[in-house]
């Protein structure tokens, strides 16, 4: 058992020295799964959202950067819709953004 707990002390402990370089590949990672053309399942949408809520624990993150977060989408949702229309891809970077909306309102009531 102390060899599980050390090892998982040690992955946090990874993940917290490069906090910057996880965030960004994690929206990134958003970013490209909703400009892909497959379609979407739920298992990756509700398991990024089950990564972010990790990452709200180990990194102590506020709601002002989820709220940010969403920013982001937002501006890739209207360039997408300015230079595509209404396509999957527009639909795909809505539902991030109202997802991650949900997200900022519970983590702001938390606070």
């Amino acid at each position: 058992m102390k060899f599980i707990s050390k090892n998982i002390e040690s992955i946090i402990s990874f993940l917290t020295e490069n906090k910057r370089t996880v965030l960004a590949i994690f929206i990134v990672l958003i970013v490209v799964e909703s400009q892909s053309k497959r379609l979407s399942s739920d298992f990756v949408i509700f398991s990024v959202l089950l990564l972010y809520g990790f990452f709200i624990k180990i990194f102590r993150i506020k709601s002002a950067f989820t709220f940010l977060l969403c920013l982001l989408l937002l501006v890739v949702m209207t360039i997408d819709y300015l230079s595509t229309g209404a396509s999957i891809s527009t639909e795909k970077v809505a539902v991030w953004l109202i997802l991650f909306l949900g997200v900022g309102v519970i983590q702001q009531w938390r606070e």
